[in-house]
Formats: structure tokens, C-alpha cells, sequence
């Protein structure tokens, strides 16, 4: 008996010592939402197990005493909980944080469309930009299909959201770019002056950037040059307007790259072959020469140079409207506008980790330019002599020129988790002179300043869900003798799978153009303008959409005292700008097509320059939209693009409205109250890409501008005074050069083919 009683204890306490301890629960997102194939174990053993169906999940273990519960799974911050193991069953749920990264962290964009990388919401990549039809391969007229750039294919520049052209500033890797736009004559517009392929990323920021970004009071347009090539290569091309070479070569270790790139221009040839609306004594015609070097410092490091020259040269005539005989075709003046330009541009930056780990990163760059204009305005008569009347004070040559040198340093650093906190300063040097000479008067006038800024900004990523962007930027100038602070935030929240919403503030300073500061550079204060956007974003599936509301409240904007020769200017103008707009892309529904629309609406007033009251501004229509196609069949090796752009009609000041002959006449009353007629224009692409020789990439390029010769009227220049007593001043439409457009090119790569890129951009 005793024995049996001795065996039953001893069995027992077995029984105790070896009895397995279980663990069980739930282990869900911070949402709540179940976890499946979530990895749990006791750290320091061989005892795990993964949740279930429902995030459910059991661990069983014979061990003892207190362990490690350690969770962990993709993409989720790992999880760790002491336990204490008696043999019992106890529940713990487990809760797992998101790890923030790239791949699923929300995106900051509000007020941005950008192309440099997959996540930052793609929209026009560099092969985008030269084959939306109707762009001309130009970066700004690509641009202009995008929601809240306006039509203004007449004026110099890109106007946004109810800024004028000198509101949207472009900025390559990272320092101002002065003169962007290629140099032009009075209602003829002009092109940007950079390649689309010598970028690797590109911003066009309508409202809400980065504090480090500034005097750019509407817009900014970020360009990000590409790195080291891929292999050696050449190109040439041929087209009805120039022609051109390059060549790009990397060194054999792949850590440096130089190249060199020539282009000519005269449309002489092309104007003799298709009639102009405008007379052309010089066709426009030029030179452009851009060389560029690339080093790798380090594994991570790069230092870039990017150099660019280009002369311009172009002479037209037109009727002049303050003549008698305007209205007789056989007998008239005739205006003279001849511009010669000379362009330098060059730009260096330089990138590189600091420290061992890599958590600091500089930023640094620094880029000079000088443009000089040579401009001649000469009334003729019949007889191309010049008209010496002092009525006509078109006869004058101007002698322009800027200089600008521009230094900038950021330094980054990353906190983790996409948090990042980045600093620095800028320094810009601008001088500007002009000297007016005629056979009545000249005179010579002069800007310099010393521009200052600092900046501190950071990135808040609280989850994948939730993040923001925080700045401020303080700016000087010595020719203002002021100095402002400008506060900056954006804010981002993930809706859903590929939806998020976005919303920005920002105050936004500009200093005043430079014509302004020749007339009264004591006086005259920081233009401003204060933004207010609010963003939806989706993107899935090869499909883009976005809609964007936003207001702009602008304030001391430039007024002068004179609208025909001011002599005085103030900070006494204001405005607003507000509006909505809608962009879609579409690269899935439809195999092989790749399509996007746009849509923009804008009710915008201001009140400066010369304006009498607060006025919509003769540059803006309150409707603008766009239709881009692109299609390639890629057996024939042949793809189609086209363009269809609207534009309202713009408003414009009638001035025999208010004519003091006309006794309904109220100047103030009926300021900017005529509309020119709606803006319609078609562009169609074709393009071919044979394999003609053998390792040569072949493009050959048909584009038409507006085929069907809708007549296009961008606006009126009146006469300055009632040369014929009877109440009316003679007014000529501003129209395009030419009703229509050919452009006709072919061009060659050698070492580099580029067959794949093209087909994917439309797949």
C-alpha cells in the first residue's frame, strides 16, 4: 500500500514538472485587422508557431520560467513581451505597428505633379515630354496639358494659376534657373531652353512646395539632370527646322561620363516653303552647344557639371496701328522688331553621404548665367525708311543684359523611418542693366541685390497612413532692404488602397521684376502670395486621378502710376485665385493605348501693373482643358499621338469702350471687358522607328500643329491715340506665325536603344 501511495506522488509531481505552458490570442494591425502567417516564438528555444485564419494563433512549450515572446512579420515593426511560463494556458493578443517605408508610406504631393520615380505619382517622364503632340518637344509646352497651366502661347513663360509667366520659376538640380525660356519678340511667345533628356526627374509644382524653394511666388518647375549613362553613345538628327549632333562617353570603370551636344536652328528655308502671317527679314535662327561631365566621389556620391551657350537671332514686321494709313494695305508703316541673344548657362552640383552610416547627406550646388538681348524698334515707311516723328517712339534700341550666380548647400538628415530633417542656405548675386537710345532720348538704368535665404524643413512620417511636411524660409534682399519669413505645411492621410488625401499652406515671396526696380528700388517691398490646397490622389492599376482644389490670395503686387510710360511704382496691388481642377491617366483599359485628360477652372481677379480696377488679367480663361492620345503597334514599329487643348476666351482691354469720344464711356467700368474668341487647337505626332542599319536607333517624326487651320486669336494691339477723329481706335488681332504647323525630323542613336522605352511609355 505504502508503495502504491509513493508511486501516485511521484507520478504526480512528473505530471507538474512536465505539464506544457500554452500561449494563445489574436494578432492584428493597429486597425484591428487580422494578421495571417505571422511569425511567433520564444526567443532563445526552438518553440514558434504562425497565426491563422482570423490572426488566431496557439504556442505550446514544456519550458519554464520567464522568456521572450517575440512577434514579427513583413513589413511590421517586430513585437517582444516578457512571459512567465508555470505549465498554465494564458492569452495575450499581439498588436503589430507598420513599419513606414517607401513602397507603402503616403505620398506628400498635394499641389505637385511629379515624374522623377514611381512613387512620386508619375505623370510626364522625359519620353512624355517629346511625344505629346502639340508640345512641340518642349518641357513647358508638354506642360501646358497638365491642369493649371494656362494657354498662353503668345507671351514668354508659363503662366499658373492665375501668375504671370515670371511667377513660375524653374529650378535645375536644385539652384534658379534666370532665363528658362528661350529669347523671343513681342506676341510670339518662346520655348524652354533645356532638352527634355538630359533630365531624369521632373516637378511642376502649380502651388505648395518645399521651403527650399523660393521667389517663385505661383509655381516652380524642379529638374533633376540624369546621373552617369548607361554605355558610350552618339546621336544626330535632322528635321525641317536644324539640324544636330552629340555624343555622350563612359569611362570604362562606369564612375565618370563626359558629353557634348551641338544643334542649329534656321527656319529661313521652312518660312520660304509654308507662307507666315508675320513678315520675317531674319527667320529665327540660333546655336546651341551644351557639354556636361559626370564623376562618381564615392559609392554613393556624384559630382555633375552641365554647361549650355546659345545665340538667337530674329528680325519681323508688322503693320503699325497707330498709322494713318493702317486700314490701306498699299500705303502703311510698318513696325521693325530685330533681337540678337546671347545665352551662358552653367551649373554645378554636387551630392555625397557623410559619416559611415550614412545618415547625413550634402547637397550642393551652385550655377552661374548671363543673357544679353540686342533689341532694335523701328518704324518704316513704304519705302523701308526710317520714320523720324516724335509721335512714333518705337524707334528705339535696347541694350539689355543680366547676370546671376547662385550658391546653395542642404545638408539632410535621416531620423529613420522616412523621418528626415534637412537645412540650409542660399545665396544669390543678380545684376541688371539696360540702356534705351533713340533719336529723342536715352537713358540708362541699373539693378543689383544680394539675395539671402535660409530654410529648415522636415518630413513626419506618425505612420504609413499619416504623414507631413513641416518648413519655414527666411529671405533678404539688399536692393528691398527687407527681409520676410515664410512659413510652410503639408499634410497627407491614406484613404484607402491607392487613395489619399492632401492639403498644403504656404506663404510664397517674389521680388519685383526687374523693370519695376529700375523705376523705384527704395520703395518697393516682397511681392506675396499665400497658398491653400487641398488634394485627392489615386493610383492603381496604371491609372492616375487627381482633383485639386485651391485658393491664392496675393498681396503688394506692383502697381505703376502710368499705363503708357510709368515712372513710379508701388506695392499697392492685390488679388486671388481659386479653383478646381481634375487630371486623369489611363494606361490599362484599353491595350496599348495610354490617354490622359485634364481639366482646370479658374476664377482669378487682380489688381496691379497698370490695371484701372480688379479685373480678371487678359492671360487667363476660365476654362482650359486637354485630351492627349497615344497608340503604338508595336509589330509595325509605328505609333500616333495626338492633342486636342481648349481654352475660353481670355478678356482683354477694348479701349474704345472706354473711349472718351463715346459718351457711355467709363474707363474704370469698362476695363478688360472685351473676350477674345475661344482657344481650339489639334496636334497629331507620327512616328516611325524602322531598323533601317544595324545597331542604330531610328526615330523619324511627322507632328502637325493645329492641321485644320482654326483660326486662333490670342488678343488685339490698339492704336495709342483717335488718329481718324471718329471715336475709334484701330486695333490689329494678335495670331499665331502661322495658321499651321509641320515639323518633319529623323533622328539617330548609336550605342544606346532607346526601341523598348518608346514602346513601354505606351503600354
Amino acid at each position: 500500500m505504502k508503495n502504491k501511495i509513493l508511486l501516485f506522488t511521484l507520478l504526480a509531481f512528473s505530471s507538474a514538472a512536465f505539464a506544457q505552458s500554452s500561449i494563445k490570442g489574436v494578432v492584428t494591425d493597429k486597425k484591428g485587422e487580422p494578421l495571417i502567417g505571422v511569425s511567433i516564438q520564444l526567443k532563445t528555444t526552438y518553440d514558434g508557431t504562425s497565426s491563422k485564419d482570423g490572426g488566431r494563433y496557439e504556442l505550446n512549450t514544456d519550458e519554464k520560467g520567464e522568456f521572450v515572446l517575440k512577434a514579427s512579420y513583413l513589413g511590421y515593426t517586430s513585437y517582444e513581451s516578457t512571459v512567465s511560463l508555470d505549465g498554465k494556458s494564458q492569452e495575450i493578443n499581439i498588436i503589430l505597428k507598420e513599419k513606414i517605408s517607401k513602397i507603402k508610406a503616403v505620398v506628400i504631393n498635394a499641389g505637385a505633379f511629379a515624374a522623377s520615380d514611381e512613387k512620386q505619382s508619375p505623370v510626364l517622364n522625359s519620353i512624355d515630354m517629346v511625344t505629346t503632340a502639340g508640345g512641340q518637344g518642349d518641357n513647358y509646352g508638354a506642360m501646358k496639358t497638365l491642369p493649371g497651366a494656362q494657354q498662353t502661347n503668345e507671351r514668354q513663360g508659363l503662366f499658373v494659376r492665375g501668375g504671370t509667366g515670371t511667377e513660375t520659376k524653374t529650378f535645375i538640380d536644385g539652384t534658379l534657373v534666370k532665363n528658362a525660356f528661350t529669347a523671343s519678340v513681342p506676341d510670339l511667345g518662346a520655348r524652354g531652353r533645356f532638352s527634355p533628356f538630359i533630365f531624369k526627374g521632373t516637378v511642376f509644382s502649380t502651388g505648395g512646395y518645399s521651403a527650399l524653394y523660393g521667389q517663385a511666388m505661383s509655381s516652380a518647375v524642379i529638374l533633376e539632370t540624369i546621373d552617369l549613362p548607361e554605355q558610350s553613345s552618339a546621336n544626330a538628327n535632322m528635321s525641317s527646322v536644324g539640324l544636330g549632333a552629340g555624343a555622350q562617353v563612359l569611362s570604362k570603370n562606369k564612375k565618370q561620363s563626359y558629353g557634348l551636344n551641338y544643334n542649329f536652328l534656321n527656319l529661313g528655308p521652312y518660312f520660304k516653303v509654308l507662307n507666315q502671317n508675320i513678315d520675317y527679314p531674319l527667320a529665327p535662327r540660333g546655336h546651341q552647344l551644351d557639354l556636361n561631365y559626370r564623376v562618381k566621389t564615392s559609392e554613393f556620391g556624384m559630382l555633375k557639371f552641365y554647361g549650355y551657350y546659345n545665340t538667337t537671332a530674329i528680325k519681323i514686321r508688322r503693320p503699325n496701328v497707330n498709322s494713318l494709313d493702317y486700314q490701306n494695305p498699299n500705303n502703311l508703316y510698318t513696325d521693325e522688331y530685330g533681337l540678337n541673344n546671347k545665352n551662358i548657362y552653367g551649373n554645378l552640383s554636387w551630392r555625397e553621404f557623410l559619416g559611415k552610416e550614412n545618415k547625413w547627406m550634402l547637397n550642393w550646388g551652385m550655377s552661374a548665367s548671363s543673357n544679353d538681348d540686342d533689341i532694335d524698334t523701328r518704324i518704316l515707311d513704304q519705302n523701308e525708311n526710317l520714320v523720324l516723328d516724335s509721335n512714333f517712339l518705337n524707334n528705339v534700341a535696347i541694350d539689355g543684359n543680366n547676370l546671376a550666380l547662385t550658391s546653395k548647400i542642404v545638408l539632410e538628415r535621416d531620423l529613420g523611418g522616412l523621418n528626415t530633417i534637412r537645412f540650409g542656405g542660399e545665396y544669390i548675386y543678380g545684376q541688371d542693366e539696360q540702356a534705351l537710345s533713340s533719336p529723342y532720348f536715352s537713358s540708362t538704368n541699373a539693378a543689383q541685390d544680394h539675395y539671402k535665404a535660409g530654410f529648415l524643413e522636415s518630413d513626419i512620417y506618425l505612420t504609413n497612413d499619416i504623414a507631413g511636411k513641416v518648413g519655414v524660409r527666411l529671405e533678404h534682399s539688399s536692393i528691398l532692404q527687407a527681409a520676410n519669413i515664410a512659413p510652410r505645411a503639408s499634410l497627407a492621410y491614406k484613404l484607402h488602397k491607392g487613395g489619399q488625401i492632401s492639403a498644403a499652406y504656404g506663404m510664397y515671396y517674389q521680388k519685383p521684376d526687374a523693370n519695376f526696380l529700375f523705376l523705384n528700388n527704395q520703395n518697393l517691398q516682397f511681392q506675396r502670395a499665400d497658398h491653400y490646397i487641398i488634394n485627392y490622389l489615386f493610383r492603381r492599376d496604371k491609372r492616375v486621378l487627381r482633383a485639386e482644389l485651391y485658393y491664392k490670395n496675393y498681396d503688394k503686387l506692383v502697381k505703376t502710376d502710368n499705363a503708357t510710360a510709368p515712372s513710379f511704382a508701388n506695392n499697392l496691388g492685390e488679388g486671388y485665385a481659386r479653383g478646381f481642377e481634375l487630371f486623369f491617366r489611363d494606361k490599362k483599359t484599353f491595350k496599348g493605348i495610354d490617354y490622359w485628360i485634364s481639366y482646370s477652372y479658374i476664377d482669378t481677379k487682380r489688381d496691379f501693373n497698370n490695371y484701372l480696377s480688379l479685373v480678371q488679367p487678359d492671360f487667363v480663361a476660365n476654362h482650359t482643358a486637354s485630351f492627349v492620345f497615344k497608340k503604338f503597334w508595336t509589330k509595325k514599329m509605328f505609333g500616333i499621338n495626338g492633342t486636342y487643348t481648349y481654352a475660353s476666351g481670355r478678356p482683354f482691354n477694348d479701349i474704345n469702350l472706354s473711349n472718351p469720344a463715346n459718351p457711355n464711356a467709363n474707363a474704370a467700368q469698362n476695363f478688360m471687358k472685351g473676350q477674345v474668341q475661344d482657344y481650339h487647337n489639334i496636334g497629331i505626332s507620327l512616328n516611325y522607328l524602322p531598323s533601317i542599319f544595324k545597331n542604330v536607333f531610328n526615330v523619324f517624326v511627322l507632328s502637325l500643329n493645329n492641321p485644320f487651320g482654326i483660326k486662333q486669336v490670342y488678343g488685339y494691339n490698339f492704336a495709342t491715340q483717335d488718329l481718324n477723329g471718329d471715336g475709334r481706335f484701330s486695333n490689329a488681332e494678335i495670331l499665331p506665325s502661322a495658321r499651321q504647323f509641320v515639323f518633319i525630323g529623323a533622328f539617330f542613336s548609336w550605342g544606346v536603344d532607346r526601341t523598348d522605352e518608346a514602346i513601354d511609355n505606351n503600354l
